[in-house]
């Protein structure tokens, strides 16, 4: 039979449990998805990217997610369908972003930006800037979707079809 050590005063006695479970809390992902509202929101008022479209009173243009991988911009693709952060976005038509089969998501997402001779890349990382920059110096609206516009009207203007 094993010896059986008791420690001097006795145990201590067994904790009861509450009533009510401590609730689990999962640890905060590293680093999820980042959202801004106000940003995409803008991108629905400026002139679409490949066309040149304007947004109008009954069809805004969309905010399109670029979602192909880039180093030079520190960009990575989330995977899996998921959504990269609303940083990475530029304005296009819904006939060019997802409504027929020479659309963005309908075909190779770079090769389409490669044919189009625009790095959607460098446009949106100079979108995200300065709408950031703006809206942080409370400038107004209409202010901010000019500068935006002018940013839009220039990479169109500098654009090389097919590389």
């Amino acid at each position: 039979m094993a010896l059986r050590i008791v420690p001097e005063g006795g145990w201590p006695p067994i904790p009861q449990k509450s009533a009510r479970p401590v609730p689990s809390r999962k640890p905060p992902r590293e680093r999820g998805r980042q959202e801004d509202a106000g940003h995409l929101d803008l991108m629905r008022d400026l002139p679409c990217l490949a066309s040149g479209a304007l947004p109008t009173l009954r069809r805004r243009n969309e905010a399109a997610h670029i979602r192909y991988s880039s180093a030079a911009f520190g960009k990575v693709n989330p995977g899996g369908g998921a959504k990269p952060d609303d940083r990475w976005t530029v304005p296009l038509s819904p006939e060019k972003h997802q409504g027929n089969k020479d659309a963005q998501h309908s075909n190779g997402e770079e090769w389409w930006w490669e044919a189009i001779g625009i790095n959607p890349l460098r446009v949106a990382d100079q979108l995200y800037a300065v709408s950031t920059a703006l809206r942080l110096g409370r400038a107004p609206r209409e202010d901010i979707v000019r500068a935006l516009t002018n940013i839009v009207i220039k990479a169109r203007a500098e654009a090389r079809p097919g590389g």
